[in-house]
């Protein structure tokens, strides 16, 4: 296989090539995941969803071999999540949760850490809503005790008012 660049894990990703980015995964882990971190930061990005679902695949496939390396990865959205990590980390929420979706058996803990870090930072909001729907697509049963809180936010993130758009503004 060819070295893992970022153009390359974006082809693969555009082009929905799972089994090309599970051999980048077992060839150069933390390259493919660097890039595909890079990926989903932006919300809007094209490949944001497609790249999320990619990590869920990854973490379900070889988690279960390499459970350091998708802890790691979970505590590095997490940390980039607080003040000190410089709060930027926008789909944080959703990437720690592809990887518990992946594995729910093994990381479900992590699920709760992840709510708890973003739920009251109105910039995770809508990744932590996201990233909710990805668990209840996997486990309904799961998260079943956040839905209160997250069909809140849900409404919320519909308001202008809440977002802090003036009427007639676009979002």
């Amino acid at each position: 296989m060819a070295k893992v660049t970022k153009k390359l894990i974006e082809q693969m990703v555009e082009g929905r090539a799972y089994d090309a980015l599970l051999a980048s995964f077992d060839e150069d882990p933390d390259a493919t995941r660097r890039f595909l971190v890079r990926l989903a930061y932006d919300p809007q990005a094209p490949l944001h969803d497609e790249t999320i679902r990619v990590l869920r695949f990854l973490s379900k496939e070889r988690s279960a071999a390499m459970p350091e390396f998708f802890l790691e990865t979970m505590r590095r959205q997490i940390w980039a999540m607080n003040e000190e990590g410089g709060n930027i980390a926008w789909s944080a929420p959703e990437i720690v949760v592809a990887v518990v979706a992946g594995n729910p058996k093994r990381f479900g803990d992590f699920f709760s850490f992840a709510f708890e870090a973003a739920v009251d930072e109105m910039v995770f909001q809508p990744s932590l809503v996201k990233a909710f729907d990805l668990m209840a697509e996997t486990n309904p049963e799961f998260v079943a005790e956040y839905a209160p809180k997250i069909e809140m936010l849900r409404s919320r993130l519909t308001d202008s008012n809440y977002l802090g758009i003036s009427p007639g503004q676009s979002t």
